[in-house]
């Protein structure tokens, strides 16, 4: 009997020393460009032959084990063998802020998956909508499902942020080329079609200042980024082309008298706000977020949230209290539409007078042509550069009046503020 105290003695020692040991080696865990957590193992070298460009749903080398992240080999909940019953289910298993970043369910780039506050809409990805119900749709008569990978391809794109390469089966990017035209700067249009596999739709990430430990400790690899909105010229019109697969008759010039979809598409000749070009307030990016609004979301003319109101005067608010805030926030039209700013506010952002935008073809701080741009255009990159232009122009000091000057700087100030650099 005393032997066999012993062995188990002996036995419990060993499964102590087993757990120690494993404890201390999580805790030596170091993160590096090509394991940023245990068991990842991803590569280091992209498709570009760009290294240490981790993507968490891609990439991976033959040791990882995040396969099972989302599938179960025996046991999965439908035929894709995922771990969850449902798309939506097994997306939001890691973006509801499970994992700490890329919360969809808070205010980002792309806007938020949200319906608990007021003023809410989004594109719902759980209710079973089908996708040829989208508004706008003309051409789009799809009755699949609209879900998270509508727009998003899970296991890895050319486009940053997952976006899908092709939209319906259809493909939807093009080159453009360059020509300098008006104060505006270089006037592109579209030429050869991209093929599948390669970028067509590269945004302006910046690092999460929210994240700067977890961005210090992988070196050159994973980072938590921002999403400023859609890079160059080719970049936002091929957003734009991209939302237009399902939301087809919203793209078109001002002037292209497009089908009226209110009488079923009998009658041409309805006009429509420009959505087809790079130009500051001319694509999708400019005027709506991608997943949805809310009143947390909604920005007034200036660019400023219900949180920024409530800042003081010095630091760029109105001392507003929370509920003062709210409602001068609120949107009060039918539908808030996926729209980045509130109410007609989305209209003020660029034709308005002084004092509350850049301006418009009747404003009094209107640019040297007349013609009116958004903050958010404007300033893509918070450190003052214009993407896509050529170089040779600032646009800064050429494009503006002098007189407006003062109050361009102090939006750029206020921009660079709430970014930061």
């Amino acid at each position: 009997m005393r032997k066999v105290k012993i062995g188990l003695s002996a036995l419990f020692m060993l499964i102590l020393v087993g757990i120690l040991g494993a404890m201390a080696s999580a805790e030596e865990f170091t993160p590096t460009s090509t394991n940023p957590a245990p068991g990842i193992n991803v590569g280091d070298v992209d498709n570009f032959g760009n290294k240490a460009t981790h993507k968490t749903h891609g990439n991976f080398q033959n040791n990882t084990n995040s396969c099972a992240n989302c599938h179960s080999t025996h046991n999965g909940e439908n035929e894709f063998l995922l771990m969850k019953s449902g798309e939506y289910d097994l997306c939001m298993s890691c973006h509801d802020g499970t994992m700490g970043f890329y919360n969809v369910k808070v205010g980002s780039g792309a806007g938020t998956f949200n319906d608990s506050h007021e003023s809410s809409s989004m594109h719902n990805v759980d209710s079973g909508l089908q996708v040829g119900s989208a508004p706008g749709a003309w051409k789009n008569t799809s009755t699949g499902e609209l879900e998270c990978s509508s727009c998003h391809n899970p296991h890895g794109s050319a486009n940053d942020r997952l976006l899908n390469e092709t939209v319906l089966g259809k493909t939807f990017a093009y080159n453009v080329t360059g020509k300098m035209g008006s104060s505006h700067g270089p006037s592109f249009s579209k030429t050869t079609a991209i093929p599948v596999g390669q970028q067509a739709i590269k945004l302006v990430l910046k690092e999460d200042p929210a994240f700067v430990e977890i961005n210090a400790l992988t070196g050159t690899g994973l980072k938590i980024t921002k999403s400023m909105g859609p890079d160059g010229a080719r970049d936002r019109m091929n957003y734009s082309n991209f939302c237009s697969v399902c939301h087809d008759n919203y793209l078109a010039s001002r002037t292209a008298k497009k089908p009226n979809l209110d009488n079923g598409g009998k009658e041409e000749g309805v006009y429509t706000h420009t959505t087809n070009s790079h130009k500051g307030g001319r694509n999708c990016a400019s005027c709506h977020y991608a997943h949805g609004t809310d009143i947390t979301t909604l920005t007034d003319s200036s660019g400023r949230t219900i949180a920024d109101l409530q800042q003081t005067k010095e630091n760029g608010g109105l001392g507003f209290d929370e509920a003062t805030a709210k409602s001068y926030m609120k949107n009060i039209s039918s539908n808030s539409s996926l729209k980045k700013f509130t109410n007609m506010s989305v209209c003020f952002s660029c034709h308005a007078g002084e004092g509350e935008s850049l301006g418009g073809p009747d404003a009094a701080g209107k640019n040297a042509s007349g013609a009116p741009d958004t903050p958010l255009y404007m300033y893509t990159a918070p450190d003052g550069s214009q993407p896509g232009w050529d170089g040779v122009t600032n646009w800064k000091s050429a494009t503006y009046d002098p007189a407006f000057a003062e109050e361009l700087q102090h939006i750029i100030e206020q921009y660079e503020h709430r970014y930061g650099n």
